[in-house]
């Protein structure tokens, strides 16, 4: 029982002492904080089991607010779907995957979808945003993940190959966001 507790210890410390450290990939900002630039900046959505999943993860339902001059390109030019190309499967896919978005000009919040057909996903990058930022705005990472702490995760589902039914595993993952760089 020691020793578990003593392992216990320091792994939470090596999680705790990860962010530290010089973050050479600051996006050559000044003290490390990552500003979005002009143009388009694409995201990338992230799944950690926070307990064992009895199933692969085959679909994941989220909610991101996005702050002002930052936005999504949608069929309509404000609310409505997103257009297709801008959502992307993420590096942790394999097989056939889909995306599908919706947009809320009035809300400022996207509604993103992602299945898969991959018999093996269970954690890693498995989305990715494109996104629009407007000339003059300074957008922050932080300050986009604040806004999002944490991602509303709406639903994950796994399918039971043995069983042939779906499984919920919502309160078995979390969502994190990053930008791709």
């Amino acid at each position: 029982m020691k020793r578990t507790r003593h392992l216990v210890g320091i792994i939470l410390t090596a999680i705790a002492l990860a962010g530290c450290g010089d973050d050479k990939n600051d996006g050559g900002t000044a003290g490390g904080e990552y500003v979005f630039p002009a143009g388009t900046a694409t995201l990338a959505f992230t799944a950690m089991s926070t307990a064992q999943l009895s199933v692969p993860v085959s679909g994941i339902e989220l909610t991101l607010a996005l702050p002002a001059g930052m936005g999504v390109t949608t069929t309509t030019g404000g609310t409505g779907q997103i257009v297709n190309s801008t959502l992307t499967p993420g590096s942790a896919l394999s097989g056939t995957n889909l995306a599908y978005g919706n947009y809320s000009a009035s809300t400022r919040k996207a509604y993103l979808s992602m299945a898969t057909t991959s018999s093996s996903y269970r954690s890693g990058e498995f989305l990715r945003l494109a996104c629009t930022v407007d000339t003059g705005t300074s957008i922050t990472l932080s300050g986009l993940r604040a806004l999002n702490t944490p991602v509303t995760l709406v639903r994950a589902v796994g399918y039971d190959a043995l069983t042939n039914s779906t499984v919920d595993l919502t309160g078995k993952l979390a969502v994190t966001l990053d930008a791709v760089r």
